[in-house]
């Protein structure tokens, strides 16, 4: 049966109003549109604490029944909420409690015009509710207080409310989930939240990326090993600023925005330990909130040399090796005893316990033979920092660049005293400034690999040598293949390159070698069918030529090979040996391509390599602009190429030998499949 509202109305308006002890309501088991239960309980210590504030604000529905007592048909949220107040003493048993008295054929509709016409308060009208009580004087615990919630849960509502207007118009047509608005509130920079939410894709809008976007900066208390070290407690004692999230379930978690602070803290605490280390005879000692690998890159190290035991240490190291060798054979017993099992597993297991604190004794006094060569200790030094774990850690014997040399020169004479041969010190290799920038190495190295591409078009004998060699190497090398193989036919994959290479080279599509390919590409994507599935019916349709051609143009295209710095060898030189590649029929140096961007000095290197002294010598004169043009017009009769760019017989480098094996190599070296 239906009802309009109008009924609904009338069947109100025509219903008495008036208040019923308490101790006479009773709840309606038959007139009850939701059924007893059916409601969160949660809510109705909330509903009390608002009624004990503010009194009941809205009638029960009620049906006469009988002995004086009212069936309540609608409001049994409100009767339970009163019954809890009755129950802690805060009400009266007969408290008065306002009512809309209806007769019992009507009872079933009010109960629906309780239901079925109530507007559920959307949410963000609620956080803005709390917030105008607070702006009206209220204090937190008082609002806590009238709707029965914590201080914690009024302060959250609070917070929510003062996300960003259009953030929360969002949120009020559905766009914005509950769990993402509470991430953005708490950032307290509506810009900032409207920046980070507006420029998250659709897709990925999760709170965990929402959150790692709006902390970015910020230093986690709980989880960064200087602020662990530190402690937020003296953190704060020292005035740094911070962020707590209300929503998070850890109230001890906070976000350190003071970076510079934190750092200095954790360095004045380390400064006992840096004393301590300066006292063992090091030629400096660098304290540092973290240690930073890359600014140490440059640095050499010293390494430590084993002592002679003395005759304590040699004995007591004889009798643990002895202890432990017992209970070796013990347990290695054990595994072949064929009795009891569960007997022999104990015994196992209580001598391996046994074991354990041999071997850790045994390595402390292997460890302690172990010592820094005071010689070097003089000339190298230590850096205290907060390690992984929170604690205070050193590294030691570093070695400065300006240290370099005494170094060495003392660890040589140490090593010819020692007669081992075996070097004391670790010092990394002077680095040169690379002749070529990485963008510009990318980009040269790209066009090479383009133009491997256009010559191996066209020749299949190549291509089903390096395919068949990849198919080789991949069935008889004897390594780990890994727990779980792709369903398909053939355990083979292939990646076509075009699009590292343009993003390698962005001159790449004017150049020749890309249009070959892309000739031939265009012209293969003609004559093979549309749909992917249908590919191998037609090749088996097709002579052989067809086939091999076509699998000749697919091998080119898994060709790859960019580099950020110049190598020795690439990884296409048995390709480009085998194809014959002259980088000069498929790449010019022209300003565009190379001279702009090179040093000036760089020019005139290559105008004297190229042609002469003579030639180069004009250009020293000129605006890099001009002398790049110039350089341009001098060279280029001369075909000249950068190392990477020529092949290994080219740069004087090939042999005999490297020729008659690259087709051996060709697999290994060329193919990205």
């Amino acid at each position: 049966m239906k009802f309009s509202k109008a009924e609904i109305d009338a069947v109100i308006a025509a219903s008495p109003r008036t208040t019923v002890p308490l101790n006479k309501l009773v709840l309606s088991e038959e007139r009850q549109v939701r059924p007893q239960g059916s409601t969160p309980k949660l809510s109705i210590a909330e509903l009390a604490a608002s009624i004990k504030d503010s009194g009941v604000l809205q009638n029960l529905i009620v049906v006469k029944g009988a002995r004086g007592l009212y069936e309540v048909c609608a409001g049994g949220r409100r009767l339970e909420a009163l019954t809890v107040l009755a129950q802690a003493d805060d009400i009266a048993e007969n408290y008065p409690v306002p009512v809309l008295i209806v007769t019992a054929d009507k009872a079933l509709i009010a109960s629906l015009a309780e239901n079925v016409f109530h507007i559920a308060m959307h949410p963000a009208d609620e956080y803005a509710a709390f917030a105008k009580l607070i702006g009206a004087g209220k204090s937190v615990e008082d609002v806590a207080a009238a709707f029965g919630v914590t201080p914690l849960v009024v302060k959250r509502r609070m917070k929510l409310a003062a996300v960003s207007p259009s953030l929360m118009a969002q949120f009020r047509d559905g766009q914005i989930g509950l769990d993402c608005l509470m991430v953005l509130a708490s950032c307290d920079d509506h810009a900032r939240q409207e920046q980070v939410w507006n420029g998250m894709p659709s897709w990925n809008r999760r709170p965990e990326y929402l959150r790692q976007l709006l902390t970015q900066g910020e230093i986690e208390s709980d989880t960064d090993p200087v602020a662990r070290y530190v402690t937020l407690k003296a953190y704060e004692k020292a005035g740094g600023a911070l962020r707590r999230d209300l929503f998070s379930d850890d109230d001890k978690k906070a976000y350190l925005l003071d970076t510079a602070l934190l750092e200095s803290l954790a360095t004045a605490k380390l400064q006992k330990k840096a004393q301590q280390i300066a006292t063992q005879g090091w030629k400096w000692v660098e304290v540092r909130a973290r240690y930073v690998f890359e600014e140490f890159v440059k640095f050499g190290e010293v390494r430590k040399t084993r002592r002679p035991p003395s005759g304590e240490e040699a004995a007591a190291i004889a009798g643990l090796q002895a202890r432990l060798e017992t209970r070796h054979a013990q347990m290695d017993a054990l595994q072949d005893h064929e009795g009891d099992e569960e007997s022999s597993d104990r015994e196992f297991l209580k001598l391996e316990a046994e074991a354990e604190p041999l071997e850790a004794q045994l390595k402390a006094l292997q460890d302690a033979l172990c010592v820094w060569p005071s010689e070097l200790m003089a000339q190298a030094g230590c850096v205290v920092f907060v390690g992984s774990k929170g604690t205070a850690e050193v590294k030691c014997g570093l070695v400065r660049p300006d240290d370099r040399n005494g170094v060495a020169e003392v660890a040589r004479k140490a090593s010819e005293v020692d007669g081992d041969g075996e070097s004391l010190v670790s010092l990394p290799s002077a680095k040169t400034r690379p002749v070529h920038s990485e963008k510009l190495t990318r980009r040269l190295t790209a066009h090479r690999v383009a133009a491997v591409q256009a010559e191996l078009t066209v020749r299949p004998d190549v291509a089903l040598a390096a395919l068949t060699a990849q198919l080789a190497q991949s069935t008889f090398r004897d390594d780990a293949r890994g727990y779980h193989r792709p369903e398909t036919v053939f355990a083979i994959t292939a990646a076509d390159s075009q699009s590292d290479l343009l993003a390698a080279a962005e001159d790449l599509q004017a150049s020749t070698a890309w249009a070959s390919v892309q000739a031939e590409r265009t012209s293969w994507a003609a004559r093979l069918p549309q749909q992917t599935d249908q590919v191998f019916p037609w090749l088996l349709r097709q002579d052989q030529e067809t086939v091999i051609q076509l699998l000749t143009f697919t091998v080119a295209m898994t060709v790859t090979g960019i580099y950020g710095t110049e190598p020795e060898r690439q990884r296409t030189d048995a390709l480009a040996a085998a194809l014959g590649l002259d980088m000069r029929k498929w790449w010019s140096a022209t300003s565009a391509s190379y001279f702009s961007h090179v040093s000036k000095a760089r020019i005139l290197d290559v105008v004297t390599e190229a042609v002469d002294a003579n030639a180069a010598s004009p250009l020293a004169a000129l605006k890099k602009v001009d002398a790049a043009n110039g350089a341009e017009q001098t060279v280029a009769a001369a075909g000249w190429l950068p190392a990477c760019l020529r092949t290994r017989r080219e740069a004087g480098m090939a042999t005999e030998e490297t020729l008659q094996d690259a087709p051996e190599r060709v697999a290994s070296e060329a193919l990205a499949a």
